[in-house]
């Protein structure tokens, strides 16, 4: 009887420190792509190319719709590449208060879901974990609904 109830409780343990380390990797997980997000934009705001080769996979797809157009409708779509990422200019010098924003969807082990908030607009983009670091893979946006940024 004793015997039994020392199996059950140590069972009951490992199943609680399966499940609390899980909730750390998860947890660092997350972090690490809320950084790989937070990289992407603060490598376009300020022209940073080694957090864009950092958070950026060599299979990169970007795709977007800005409001470029003298009528102030959207033109697009625009397609970059992770070269094209690299090569690009940024435009004015952005302040410490530019509008940032990371929301983290969902975080599974190995594929992410995230929506960045930038002065040009929205950006969703998808990550995937390889070799034990995130990088971000896809990303669709479009300029912002109202062509403001909020503050």
């Amino acid at each position: 009887m004793i015997k039994t109830s020392l199996v059950k409780a140590i069972s009951v343990v490992g199943f609680l420190l399966i499940g609390t380390l899980s909730s750390v990797q998860a947890s660092d997980d997350e972090a690490a792509v809320r950084q790989v997000a937070m990289n992407y934009l603060l490598g376009f705001y300020y022209g940073k190319t080694e957090l864009l080769e950092q958070a950026l996979s060599p299979e990169l797809k970007k795709l977007g719709w800005g409001t470029r157009r003298r009528d102030g409708n959207r033109s697009g779509p625009y397609h970059m590449s992770r070269e094209r990422a690299l090569q690009y200019e940024h435009g004015e010098e952005l302040s410490e208060s530019a509008h940032r924003k990371v929301i983290v969807f969902e975080v599974l082990d190995k594929v992410a879901s995230v929506k960045v908030e930038a002065v040009w607009g929205i950006d969703y983009m998808h990550l995937a974990k390889n070799d034990g670091k995130w990088q971000i893979y896809n990303v669709i946006w479009q300029s912002w609904p109202d062509g403001k940024a909020v503050d």
